[in-house]
């Protein structure tokens, strides 16, 4: 087994036993800021219009958003569509807004390509460079390293190189593990999806400008087009990530596709040659993969209109775009998808496929088609109470006794069903709920369970910042009807802002020296034992991960608490089923044992116990007050 692949084991089974802490071999070295809200001076906007003054329905738009919001897979968080390189449909989905930044995994891995492009069409780089030509004395060191990969191999994933993107925690030194790969096949032979071959084209700006890919990009491509509020994270030795690590606000992403709409060129400024951008996104190889069979440079090839190309990034980070009949369409989510096989992917490629119209010359404007597409779009993203056209699917409609001291019923059927057995919706229970919550206001409780932390595992590993686990929780319920959970992790306090009904605040948290901003969907319900629950849906604003956190009163003061995160299991137990177990190791050994022996059970019980834990707290107040009856 590599030895990477090794490591990967390592780490996985001390996530599993709860451990906590930097248990990688990466050494962890903050970077990601806080999200700036205020656009800089320089920073451009695109232009709006209506989409008939654009050759196409509004009808189209509120259909489709329409049934993006109805489809309980899709978690879509952001959508926008462009013709003509104009916004002709955008919405949020609430709580997430327009303007903030949203991680992109491997859509940047397209922006790597042009980064590329740039280099070859500068002269200072060739399709046919090895990476022997490029690294010299570098690779002298590693003798193992004999087969001759080139920039184009690199490129269209057919390097053959066995260090995937498990390298990213194993160790330090990415160029070096790279370089010390074994092969899995002749380069340029077979197509193998890998982000470090991403990677290494980062390395390879790196090497031949001095810069980072990410200070390039910003140089090159980013400034002249007015993209200002953009970060990419970087390897230990400071190499731009390449293939994943990049946060844009998605009409930066929709840029992008536009960018190549315009055979490169934008405000008259030749950004990519035409000649690359013709290149990059005609097929370089078949990729073999039924869902998604071509593949150009560091860019999916699509045949849903002619021409399509796509830049694809996990759990639903896309930017569609359609040359025939010059769109581009947009997502982020926080969906299943891999590679463009979600509901949400496989219905607007559907839609942008078959069944849109498009005209050359203005449609007549259509009033209440365009009204209709608004208020659905102020509809999904809470910017108004509720749209009664939408009248079924997604999240079932709920009434939600809130904290708020007010009965309100919700009726927005894009939310999926997240909270059962609600309380039923009166001024007078509201009001218990009041008392109660008061009552509880300043008790904290011990956590009894170590290891558990507020942050998803994905994002632990994917940001290399894992948790210190979680050593207690408080309540504080303000004078002015707002409840705040206070989440004592390692050396700091998450403090925690919660938003009944409609309501949506955002709080900032700090992860070792990383900011992120977060939003709470809160509900007070009552289980099957007639508990109290304080149900929470914590979202990652700027991340494709949803934390579920809820905490269950019991009478005698203790509280236990249940969490959940999407993505979740699956894609741990996938991790773990992607192991080899071809050479010695006692961890893969493990693995493979439990995988293929009568231990798959107890293996993904194991998992799920880690991704949807339950933990216990001791109340640690003596000044606690045990609820009436009435207000139990």
């Amino acid at each position: 087994m590599p030895r990477t692949e090794l490591d990967l084991v390592s780490l996985l089974m001390k996530i599993v036993a709860r451990e906590t802490g930097e248990i990688s071999k990466v050494d962890y070295t903050p970077q990601k800021k806080a999200f700036n809200a205020l656009a800089f001076p320089d920073e451009t906007r695109l232009e709006r219009a209506t989409p008939e003054s654009q050759g196409v329905s509004s009808a189209f738009f509120a259909r489709l958003i329409r049934d993006l919001a109805a489809d309980n897979e899709s978690r879509i968080h952001r959508f926008m569509a462009l013709r003509h390189g104009k916004v002709i449909a955008e919405c949020s989905f609430e709580p997430f807004d327009m303007d903030m930044w949203h991680v992109t995994y491997s859509m940047c891995k397209s922006i790597t390509g042009m980064a590329i492009g740039i280099l070859i069409d500068e002269g200072k780089l060739k399709l046919t460079d090895t990476l022997q030509d490029i690294f010299g004395a570098r690779m002298g060191l590693f003798n193992s390293f004999k087969k001759q990969v080139t920039v184009r191999n690199l490129l269209n994933m057919s390097s053959g190189v066995d260090f995937n993107e498990a390298g990213a925690i194993s160790g330090n030194d990415w160029r070096k593990s790279f370089f010390e790969a074994s092969f899995k096949f002749d380069p340029g032979t077979k197509f193998e999806y890998n982000s470090m071959n991403s990677y290494m084209l980062s390395a390879i700006v790196t090497e031949i400008t001095g810069q980072t890919l990410f200070d390039f990009c910003k140089e090159k491509i980013f400034n002249p087009m007015g993209i200002k509020r953009v970060f990419w994270e970087s390897c230990p030795q400071s190499i731009t990530k390449g293939g994943w690590g990049l946060f844009m606000r998605i009409e930066d992403m929709a840029k992008m596709g536009q960018l190549y709409l315009q055979d490169g060129k934008w405000n008259g400024q030749q950004i990519v040659s035409r000649q690359w951008v013709v290149e990059s996104t005609a097929l370089q190889i078949e990729t073999q993969d039924e869902d998604n069979q071509h593949y150009g440079y560091q860019m999916w090839i699509n045949n849903d209109r002619k021409g399509s190309f796509a830049y694809n990034g996990m759990l639903g980070q896309n930017v569609f775009v359609y040359p025939d009949i010059n769109m581009v369409v947009v997502t982020n989510a926080g969906n299943k998808d891999v590679f463009q096989t979600s509901s949400m992917a496989q219905l607007i490629r559907k839609r942008m496929k078959s069944e849109i119209e498009v005209f050359d010359e203005p449609l007549p404007e259509d009033e209440a088609s365009l009204s209709e597409l608004k208020a659905i779009c102020k509809s999904v993203s809470l910017r108004i109470p509720r749209f009664p056209a939408i009248i079924r699917g997604g999240w079932e409609s709920r009434n939600v006794s809130m904290t708020t001291g007010s009965s309100r019923r919700t009726d927005h059927s894009y939310y999926k069903k997240r909270f059962d057995s609600p309380l039923t919706s009166t001024r007078n229970e509201d009001q218990l709920i009041n008392t109660f919550l008061r009552r509880m206001s300043g008790n904290k409780y011990d956590i009894e369970t170590p290891g558990v932390g507020l942050f998803p595992i994905m994002m632990q590993v994917v940001h290399n910042n894992f948790t210190d686990g979680i050593r207690s929780i408080g309540l504080r319920y303000t004078d002015d009807r707002h409840l705040y959970i206070d989440v004592y992790e390692g050396e700091v306090i998450f403090r925690l802002k919660c938003g009944f009904g409609d309501k949506r605040y955002i709080s900032d948290l700090n992860m070792h020296g990383e900011n992120y901003k977060v939003s709470l969907h809160s509900a007070v319900t009552r289980d099957e034992y007639n508990r109290l629950v304080l149900r929470n849906d914590i979202y990652f604003l700027e991340e494709a991960c949803l934390r579920n956190f809820n905490i269950y009163f019991e009478d005698d003061g203790r509280i236990e608490i249940r969490l959940s995160e999407t993505p979740g299991t699956d894609m741990l137990m996938n991790a773990m089923r992607n192991v080899r177990a071809e050479t010695s190791g006692i961890e893969s050994t493990i693995i493979s044992k439990l995988l293929k022996g009568g231990m798959k059970e107890a293996l993904e019980h194991a998992v799920k116990n880690t991704v949807q834990p339950v933990i216990y707290g001791t109340l640690s107040n003596p000044e606690f007050i045990m609820p009436t009856d009435e207000e139990k």
